[in-house]
């Protein structure tokens, strides 16, 4: 079941790429390497879907600007109603 996922400030959903195609029709492949995965990270910041291991590379030079906050809330509000996370 899709859920949020706490990482500093950021707004993640992490879903399984079936739960990913119900609420929104994407394939399941990652934007970062192109590969499928069975489970994901949409990153409502950059409006993109990490594998485990795009994720975790990410997780390790991402950095919070509080001026992105509108942009990724408004994603992030968007999906997580597609999902049914309230």
């Amino acid at each position: 079941m899709a859920r949020k996922v706490e990482f500093k400030k950021f707004l993640i959903i992490e879903c399984t790429a079936r739960e990913l195609y119900v609420a929104c029709g994407g394939p399941g492949i990652c934007d970062m390497c192109g590969n499928p995965s069975a489970i994901g990270y949409y990153i409502a910041v950059m409006n993109r879907w990490y594998c485990p291991k795009c994720f975790s590379e990410w997780k390790q030079r991402a950095q919070y600007y509080p001026e992105d906050a509108n942009v990724e809330k408004r994603n992030y509000e968007h999906y997580a109603s597609l999902f049914g996370i309230w």
